[in-house]
């Protein structure tokens, strides 16, 4: 039997709530791996974007694993356990691939690689305050998430009201924050996705990828970028093709329709495409605007 359906108003105070700052609480879920032992943090830091090993106990940051070539391949939320132990959060999807990865690096280093095992999130926003268990950043900017052992009593400590996670996805789009493997494919590099303020370190040492990340940083600039899209309404599907002068310019990766800013997207578009100029998509009139998204 499917899940009933929610309903719309629902969904529209959720966002607005989130969008707003307000205190709101959303079920998700995800997967955990945990790297243990007197090898775990060296061993992090040299594959992954962020300074994982200069994390205090307790605190968390968000980090990307990329290929040699500096290509994203996971996104992932790490929580310093103790001096020797990790928990890495990742999207449910994901798990089995990071685990593959670290395994793949694993050679004579002293640790154990854990996981991934499915786990309920419970993420806040606006300052309700997070109980029950160990805190990570939340998708989107203002929100973290509890890594819950009982989401029903996670919510009810928070005193937030529960909202449903279509709202959290709008707030997502809106505030053109990329979904890994959604709004990035197996070319997509760290400044393309605009994640280099996010989730990379450019004071520790080496990790993998880490040559394309520095250069594209301090010698160059990546030729395309993630940008949001002010699209008509109803809104093309997601796949759709922007054209500029009957080149395409990019591809729309994610669609949200929200009662402040009409129907949105994001998409990476080629640079030469200014803010605020127009493209076709399915033909139909949207414009390209910078993120996070302000009004129309």
């Amino acid at each position: 039997m499917s899940a009933p359906a929610v309903e719309r108003p629902a969904v529209d105070e959720g966002y607005a709530r989130i969008r707003a700052g307000e205190r709101a609480a959303v079920r998700g879920t995800a997967a955990l791996i945990w790297v243990e032992g007197p090898g775990a943090a060296g061993f992090l830091q040299g594959l992954v974007s962020a300074d994982v090993a200069g994390l205090a106990t307790g605190a968390a940051c968000p980090a990307l694993f990329l290929d040699a070539k500096g290509r994203i391949l996971v996104g992932m939320r790490v929580l310093r356990d103790g001096d020797d132990a990790f928990t890495l959060v990742v999207p449910d999807a994901a798990g089995d691939r990071l685990t593959a990865l670290l395994e793949r690096y694993h050679f004579s280093e002293d640790l154990e690689i854990i996981g991934p095992e499915p786990i309920e999130v419970v993420t806040l926003a606006g300052g309700a305050p997070a109980a029950g268990g160990p805190v990570v950043p939340g998708p989107v900017p203002g929100t973290v998430d509890v890594i819950a052992d009982d989401a029903d009593a996670t919510i009810a400590a928070s005193g937030a009201p529960e909202v449903p996670a279509e709202g959290l996805e709008m707030a997502r789009v809106a505030a053109g924050v990329p979904r890994i493997g959604v709004d990035t494919g197996e070319t997509t590099l760290v400044q393309e996705a605009g994640l280099e303020d996010v989730a990379v370190s450019f004071d520790k040492g080496c990790y993998l990828g880490q040559e394309t990340v520095a250069r594209l940083q301090f010698r160059g600039r990546a030729n395309r970028r993630l940008r949001g899209v002010a699209l008509p309404t109803p809104p093309p599907a997601v796949g759709g093709a922007l054209l500029r002068g009957g080149r395409e310019v990019g591809r729309l990766t994610s669609v949200a329709v929200t009662a402040d800013l009409g129907a949105i997207g994001l998409a990476i578009v080629r640079r030469e495409v200014l803010d605020g100029e127009t493209v076709e998509i399915e033909g139909a009139t949207a414009r390209v605007v910078d993120l996070p998204f302000r009004g129309r």
